[in-house]
């Protein structure tokens, strides 16, 4: 056989390599999503200062200067949203990943029963605080006016990784 008669010489080994570096790559590509799924799943969540179920609905987010895995659920009469992040715009230096843990319990507008909707953060253990304190002491630490209480609730409510 001379040179001529070769897959090389007539360009079919260069498609043949081709096809299999088209096939790893699709592959590697489809590990690499399984193996960011089940971090996702089954590892992440681990790190959460509250249990995540493992039917927790997650959705990831690129935020605008940082990143967001979002995990909800519902137990009792609450639904759960604990929000992994890595460091936000304008967060102190140390702040780095960290958890925040939300709680909701919808309102009943009349009757008997009737109540206001509940929003709160964990900040501690069985240490949860309203969601509108949360905000206020976020708003206080932007314009420079943050008290030394609205900093450690601040600082207890990023649960570090």
């Amino acid at each position: 056989m001379n040179g001529s008669d070769s897959g090389q010489a007539n360009g079919t080994l260069g498609t043949q390599t081709s096809l299999e570096q088209g096939v790893l790559e699709q592959v590697s590509s489809e590990n690499e999503r399984l193996l960011h799924d089940e971090y996702l799943k089954n590892i992440l969540p681990n790190s959460s200062p509250l249990r995540i179920p493992r039917n927790a609905k997650i959705t990831e987010e690129k935020k605008t200067g940082y990143s967001q895995v979002k995990y909800q659920w519902n137990r009792g009469e609450y639904e759960y949203i604990g929000r992994w992040h890595t460091k936000t715009p304008g967060a102190p230096i140390n702040q780095g990943d960290s958890w925040v843990i939300e709680r909701r319990k919808p309102g009943i507008g009349y009757g008997p029963n009737a109540r206001k909707a509940i929003r709160e953060v964990l900040v501690g253990k069985y240490k949860w605080v309203s969601k509108a304190e949360w905000n206020n002491a976020i708003h206080a630490r932007k314009t420079g006016t943050i008290t030394k209480k609205q900093r450690e609730m601040l600082d207890n409510g990023h649960w570090k990784v």
